[in-house]
């Protein structure tokens, strides 16, 4: 197995080897030439799987499971991430595009599959058991709700909901360890911040609330139980599903055909694409899990109602730029739907059908016997003056 191992890893650069080591913690203290450090990732993996699939986030050890239960180097197909995944950076499992843009197959080299197939259920189940995954949902789902949140404020907020100082040392001891919590800090004008992955230029951000909402002073107090719930179903978490407004846009969801993987992936997307500033280029991103299933929604008027329960749902969110304070409790960043905007292309659709089936009527129309025979009805009559008479 090392010797697998060891092959593998002489295809990484001296750079991935390092962060590879880094991340799980083993960086030796003595000898640092490439050889030594190929043998100490060597050894990592090789000697303990269990003591490195502890180090992953929830939602890097559930692909990998479902990458285990198809079997070795099998290709499954996966909804791509916002952002890389733990396991595709340490190439810990392969990810390539699939024949869809709206799918990657991600597959476990053999070398991996052979050292965690039986180790990484016991893993998960354990870490489910004893509150690690709870902690790492709080973390991520805060990230996510706030999109960048000073490390105080962070720390106050996810301590929130406790009385009991041995609970918080032990709640303490946890985050220190969770992944989140070491994976995304960031440094801006001198004060450490937590920054949600989903956040691609947090330094812009940062301006925007500093120049554009100035007025909004304050980080919003938001419920703890929420902020657990968002963390769920990482890479794709979605807040409010307890509120009006996201049970009534999951509900929504469902009807026009989403399910399983794509309906959580839906919802996400619905909540990412909130957090941009109104215009009609993110006004098209947010109402994408509508206009993707117009084969399914039979009206203009319920593709309307569709779109505006994503508006809704939207405006009552807590944002990025405000600080988790919503759209509806701000008066800022506010949604609406322009007069008419799904009218035009309803109707090309709509007109399109009707070519169609004229296409068919026209078709149908062909008469299936000669006029003067017999009328395949029975009647005696001849076509012409039967059935037939209704075609001319």
């Amino acid at each position: 197995m090392t010797a697998s191992i060891n092959d593998l890893l002489k295809e990484r650069s001296l750079e991935e080897i390092e962060a590879t080591l880094d991340y799980f913690g083993a960086v030796p203290r003595f000898g640092r030439r490439r050889q030594d450090l190929v043998k100490a990732l060597a050894a990592l993996f090789t000697d303990s799987p269990a003591r490195w699939l502890d180090r992953l986030m929830e939602g890097d050890l559930r692909i990998l499971k479902r990458l285990c239960d198809a079997g070795s180097e099998v290709r499954v197909e996966l909804i791509p991430t916002d952002y890389p995944m733990v396991i595709e950076v340490l190439h810990i499992a392969t990810f390539e595009k699939a024949s869809t843009d709206d799918l990657v197959l991600g597959s476990i080299p053999a070398v991996f599959y052979d050292l965690i197939a039986k180790e990484i259920d016991a893993v998960i189940e354990r870490k489910e058991k004893d509150g690690t995954f709870e902690v790492e949902r709080l973390a991520l789902g805060a990230l996510n709700t706030f999109g960048v949140v000073p490390l105080s404020t962070f720390v106050d907020t996810v301590f929130d909901e406790f009385q009991d100082l041995e609970e918080v040392r032990t709640f303490a001891a946890s985050l220190a360890a969770c992944p989140v919590f070491r994976l995304y800090q960031e440094e801006y004008k001198g004060v450490v911040y937590m920054v949600s992955p989903d956040i691609e230029n947090f330094e812009d951000l940062m301006r925007k609330r500093r120049k554009m909402y100035k007025g909004v002073r304050r980080y919003a107090r938001l419920d703890v139980n929420d902020l657990r719930a968002s963390g769920e179903n990482a890479p794709f978490g979605f807040y409010g599903a307890h509120t009006r407004e996201g049970q009534e846009l999951l509900d929504m969801l469902e009807r026009v055909g989403y399910e399983g993987d794509e309906l959580e992936y839906a919802a996400h997307t619905a909540w990412i694409n909130a957090q941009y500033e109104p215009d009609e280029k993110n006004l098209d991103l947010l109402l994408s899990p509508v206009t993707h299933k117009d084969a399914d929604i039979a009206s203009y008027e319920e593709f309307v109602e569709c779109a505006n329960i994503i508006l809704r749902y939207a405006n009552s969110v807590p944002k990025w730029l405000l600080k988790g304070h919503s759209a509806d409790q701000t008066g800022l960043l506010i949604y609406s739907l322009p007069e008419d905007y799904f009218l035009e292309e309803f109707q090309e659709n709509l007109n399109l059908g009707e070519e169609v089936m004229k296409y068919f009527d026209n078709a149908n129309r062909v008469r299936p016997v000669p006029p003067d025979d017999p009328c395949p009805c029975g009647s005696g009559l001849s076509y012409r003056f039967c059935h037939g008479k209704y075609l001319s």
